[in-house]
């Protein structure tokens, strides 16, 4: 008689690569929060502020587009930033519709301050994983990045 399989083990060595890509974002994500925390800014909102111009609004999706996130997820960065007036919010004269997102100057010097904790995070990171790794990571998220795009 042939002895059934043995159930998959579980452990944090053996999770699926969707759970390790969430661990590992998750854990960038904070080295990045905790650097632009006194700046009083998320990495997000950082991100969000670094597509923006003062000369040209953007519309949710197109912001989105740039971030590479969820229109919803990019909403809910862009409220707080216009409570802050880091951000103005402004009808599309070109589609009186839709609305399109401005940076301040108040969001302008902000993001200029906040840059000095992103190159803390930048530089946190480069030490915690060594030049090596850092280069490794970088090559293998552009090249799954692009794969993935691909193939969708």
């Amino acid at each position: 008689m042939i002895s059934p399989a043995p159930p998959p083990r579980s452990g944090p060595g053996l999770l699926c690569t969707a759970a390790k890509v969430r661990q590992l974002s998750r854990r960038v994500s904070q080295i990045y929060d905790d650097a632009l925390a006194e700046h009083g800014l998320t990495i997000g909102q950082f991100g969000l502020l670094a597509c923006l111009s003062r000369r040209k609004g953007l519309g949710i999706g197109a912001l989105a587009e740039q971030l590479r996130a969820d229109a919803s997820t990019v909403s809910r960065l862009v409220r707080p930033l216009a409570n802050a007036s880091l951000i103005s919010i402004r009808i599309d004269p070109d589609d009186k519709r839709g609305r399109l997102v401005w940076l301040t100057d108040a969001g302008h010097q902000r993001r200029a301050a906040a840059q000095a904790g992103w190159q803390a995070a930048q530089d946190q990171l480069a030490i915690q994983l060594g030049p090596g790794r850092l280069a490794a990571l970088r090559f293998l998220l552009d090249e799954a990045h692009e794969r993935l795009e691909t193939a969708i």
